[in-house]
């Protein structure tokens, strides 16, 4: 892999989104991943026509957001910075990035 590409998506792509990439960079950084990321915000409907390694979404996007990429991670409060940090070291375990 190349890049680690992350989308956050939320309903219109602004709000929560945007929110949720702002801590998702900070989260990222903090790994000192050995490859350069990109983590942007969208829409759902602007997420069909993304390539992306990973969606970060929240419980109510979930079933659609699996429909277009096969990582899926779920938040369910935005503000907790913990359980982001989890789920992300989560993936990249698993993805063996480090």
């Amino acid at each position: 892999m190349n890049e680690l590409k992350v989308l956050t998506v939320c309903g219109a792509g602004v709000g929560t989104s945007t929110l949720l990439r702002m801590n998702i960079n900070e989260t990222i950084k903090s790994f000192n991943i050995g490859i350069p990321f990109k983590v942007e915000n969208t829409s759902l409907t602007r997420a069909k026509g993304a390539r992306c390694d990973l969606i970060v979404t929240f419980a109510s996007f979930e079933a659609d957001a699996r429909k277009l990429c096969d990582e899926v991670i779920v938040i369910n409060n935005l503000m907790d910075k913990q359980e982001l940090k989890q789920k992300i070291g989560e993936f990249l375990h698993k993805r063996q990035i480090s």
